[in-house]
């Protein structure tokens, strides 16, 4: 039997993401952007994303990252939640943003194209459980590891981002001729 190129295509970055648990330089520079891009996903600014996801970094030093056994899930769930506890959300710095070590802003790493833009513009029409699901998915994450590490039913997450996905497809006029998004059923998980 062989395998579907998504299929592929996800087991090829699980395994390629699994680090060694004495790289922290690595887990960061593998993950960084990956966490900051999940939250624009999911409707921040790239700004309140980036701080979310350095925040979410800070909480595995010195040694947490070490031991915990889902570092890239981890990383995602607590930026969400940093994310959401941003006493304001801001569209750009006051002031001056300084660079990371090595010479390069952490902004410049999450610039986005104008086709990703568009993209993002339509994923952030979605519902917030579709979002979710739909930014798990594009970081390889398969429906049973989302359903493990946000407590949501394979059944729901399937559902959302089925009209998700359709939405999408509306939304980036991808839709074929008659095809408009009108399921109805039960509401978002």
């Amino acid at each position: 039997m062989t395998e579907s190129p998504a299929t592929a295509a996800h087991v090829q970055t699980y395994a390629v993401r699994r680090l060694p648990r004495d790289d922290f330089d690595s887990l960061y520079n593998l993950e960084m952007r990956a966490v900051t891009v999940h939250l624009i996903h999911r409707g921040a600014t790239p700004y309140e994303a980036a701080d979310a996801a350095h925040e979410a970094f800070i909480e595995l030093l010195p040694d947490r990252w070490r031991v915990i056994e889902h570092p890239r899930a981890y990383l995602r769930k607590v930026a969400w939640t940093k994310y959401l506890r941003q006493s304001h959300h801001v569209e750009s710095p006051a002031g001056f943003v300084p660079d990371r070590v090595g010479g390069t802003c952490p902004i410049s790493e999450v610039i986005l194209t104008e086709t990703q833009q568009r993209i993002v513009r339509a994923i952030q029409q979605l519902s917030p459980a579709q979002q979710e699901v739909l930014a798990w998915q594009m970081d390889g994450f398969a429906y049973g590891e989302i359903a493990e590490f946000t407590g949501k039913t394979e059944m729901a997450l399937r559902t959302n981002a089925k009209r998700g996905r359709a939405k999408l497809k509306e939304l980036l006029g991808l839709a074929g001729p008659g095809h408009s998004h009108t399921e109805e059923g039960p509401s978002d998980e």
